[in-house]
């Protein structure tokens, strides 16, 4: 079951994910930049390939790809678990040399707030990872607590802190952001166009 939802501002867009984002979804999740601060990852394509046909065939599961406007693809999100209007997001990784977290999270909240009609989104961060942490408490996210050392991640326990964000807070919140969205957009767009100067990774 593929999903349809594409939004599109800030120099990004969310559209689901397919099948031959494979191999950037494998070169992402394994960067330096994301090793040990998400669920351990499919190894190679065939492996990520696999997963993916499996996930086509899920309901409840939103997962996309960010891109540039041209289509660079820059990192992925999900939106997950969907039961009571509640939702567990997730999945959430922007390569490290593009400014597209936060114009990809407030088009991921959209999404979740306004074209699925959830009222929480529900996630959970490695506790070590301060940046996603510093930059949830920015976007309204509340911390719940720290979970017991339940997740393996390349080998070693991890401690999760969990963190809950309610419509209400995100509806009140989002046009303060919009303005660093914007900014972030411009610089987007101008790593756009010295990227296509570069041999592309993807």
């Amino acid at each position: 079951m593929q999903h349809s939802i594409t939004i599109e501002d800030f120099g990004v867009r969310l559209r689901p994910v397919q099948l031959d984002d494979a191999p950037f979804i494998v070169w992402l999740r394994n960067t330096d930049h994301a090793k040990g601060r998400i669920g351990d990852s499919a190894q190679d394509v065939a492996s990520q390939e696999q997963w993916l046909r499996a996930y086509f065939e899920r309901a409840r599961d939103y997962y996309f790809i960010i891109e540039t406007a041209c289509g660079i693809p820059v990192g992925t999100y999900g939106i997950y678990n969907i039961e009571d209007h509640h939702a567990e997001s997730g999945r959430w990784i922007v390569r490290p040399d593009v400014p597209a977290a936060l114009p990809g999270i407030i088009l991921a909240n959209e999404v979740a707030f306004e074209r699925l009609g959830l009222s929480k989104l529900i996630g959970y961060t490695v506790s070590t990872n301060f940046r996603v942490i510093s930059l949830n408490r920015k976007l309204g996210y509340k911390m719940t607590g720290s979970t017991p050392i339940t997740q393996i991640i390349g080998g070693k326990p991890v401690q999760l802190v969990g963190f809950e964000l309610h419509a209400a807070d995100w509806f009140k919140i989002r046009e303060a952001l919009r303005p660093l969205a914007r900014l972030a957009g411009e610089k987007i767009r101008n790593w756009e166009q010295s990227a296509a100067s570069r041999p592309p990774i993807f």
